[in-house]
């Protein structure tokens, strides 16, 4: 059975690494083995599912001994492929896997950027780790076409090494009646309120402080609006956050439910979401919403214009537009998101679209493989 080695700082629960454990979970027993080197050194959340469907998690934090562990690893476990998630870094552990013999090695991008800064030493980094990714990659996917120009460059298609693979997701998880009532409960939300919903960590690229700013112009002429945001905080920006909620005045009306394990309840209950990040790679946020027949309101950065193309439950909006218009346009969504009609729609249309589940399996197996497609 072909042994594929998956690369990821932690294994908390983000899109990335959830969009690699339901791959996984799909495959046939039998196909492939996947295991996982988390280069943080620390347990995650997602460790317990990795091991119950029988694969290994190595700890192995970088330091002066890690490409002596690496190595040893690779050579332990006889890897038929090293999978990296790491963005350029991508370049450094593509190097040794190729030192070491092992055949197949990837390097994946998930991200519009690194998230790093761009003085002098970092810019000589990247293109150092940028020329390994070159010389020692056998394959470089990516999760968009906006991702892979980032990343890679506009002459990517120049490249045979180069796909892109979107991220899927199963429409069954997405089936079955609303349950609003439910939701508003488990909140405290007026039963017949207009429920704004936005599924993220907070992180810098989410753009939290201008959600607030949207919703408090939402809030203005809506006193039945409320706000869910969902998503791992306990850090300085989800402090920050409550802060300016608080100066708004909207304490009362903007929940934060912390990291759930059934977003496809909360989208389902929500009747629009709102999500204006400054960069993205794939956000499976957004892809989670559309299957839900959820109407999105996000920032017309290139992937969503991407995405938009193929999902009409999806508008894109320019950030540099007023908070004004953003509001307004959420509430015309929002009341598009109460016709049980259109979003049973909405969600057949994402069912027949690329973005599913079936699609990304097979493109990871063509990877995986060494095979690409004719």
């Amino acid at each position: 059975m072909p042994a594929i080695l998956h690369i990821f700082g932690r294994m908390q629960r983000g899109g990335a690494e959830l969009r690699t454990l339901e791959v996984m979970r799909a495959l046939e027993a039998h196909e492939f083995r996947l295991d996982f080197c988390v280069l943080s050194g620390l347990p995650g959340d997602l460790d317990g599912d990795i091991r119950a469907m029988g694969g290994e998690v190595h700890y192995l934090r970088l330091g002066p001994r890690f490409p002596l562990q690496f190595c040893a690893l690779l050579r332990k476990k006889r890897y038929d492929a090293v999978h990296a998630h790491v963005h350029y870094a991508s370049g450094a552990l593509l190097r040794l896997a190729a030192a070491c013999g092992v055949p197949v090695r990837i390097a994946h991008f998930r991200s519009s950027s690194d998230g790093r800064g761009s003085g002098v030493s970092r810019r000589v980094q990247r293109w150092v780790l940028r020329r390994w990714i070159d010389r020692y990659a056998t394959s470089i996917p990516a999760v968009s076409e906006s991702a892979m120009v980032a990343a890679w460059g506009r002459n990517w298609r120049c490249d045979p090494r180069c796909r892109v693979i979107y991220n899927g997701l199963d429409p069954v998880r997405f089936e079955g009646s609303p349950d609003r009532a439910g939701v508003c409960s488990e909140f405290g939300l007026p039963a017949e309120c207009t429920l704004y919903i936005h599924v993220g960590r907070f992180d810098t690229p989410k753009n939290h402080d201008r959600l607030v700013e949207v919703f408090a112009a939402i809030a203005a002429h809506d006193p039945g609006a409320r706000l869910l945001l969902a998503g791992r905080g306990g850090n300085t920006i989800e402090a920050a956050v409550r802060r300016r909620v608080d100066e708004l005045k909207l304490a009362g009306r903007i929940v934060f439910a912390g990291e759930r394990h059934d977003i496809p309840r909360l989208l389902k209950a929500a009747d629009t979401m709102i999500f204006p990040s400054l960069w993205e790679g794939l956000p499976g946020a957004v892809l989670e919403a559309c299957a839900a027949g959820t109407p999105v309101l996000a920032s017309a950065i290139p992937v969503i214009c991407e995405i938009e193309a193929f999902l009409p439950a999806l508008t894109a909006l320019d950030l540099g537009a007023s908070n004004v218009a953003w509001a307004n346009t959420a509430a015309t969504l929002a009341r598009k998101g109460r016709d049980q009609a259109i979003r049973e729609q909405r969600m057949r249309q994402f069912a027949a679209s690329i973005f599913t589940l079936d699609r990304c399996i097979d493109a990871h197996r063509e990877i995986w493989s060494g095979v690409r497609p004719c």
